[in-house]
């Protein structure tokens, strides 16, 4: 769920080979954290998902987390 809603998003982005390179590493933090759930890897998502957009620039902010939490 984490994965496919952060997946949805960076494909919505306009990415440099750098901010590829973060893009890759927050699915792979989306999807470790889908399969294991673990709060640390939360947190790490959403370092580096607020880095990536502040890298290209975009105004929205994204949080895949937020419907987990408002559950």
């Amino acid at each position: 769920m984490v994965y496919e809603s952060t997946k949805t998003w960076i494909e919505t982005l306009e990415l440099t080979i750098e901010t590829r390179v973060l893009a890759d590493l927050a699915l792979g933090l989306a999807a470790r954290y889908d399969e294991k759930g673990e709060t640390s890897t939360a947190g790490e998502l959403r370092k580096t998902l607020n880095e990536l957009r502040a890298m290209v620039g975009a105004v929205e902010k994204v949080d895949p987390l937020e419907q987990l939490l408002t559950r």
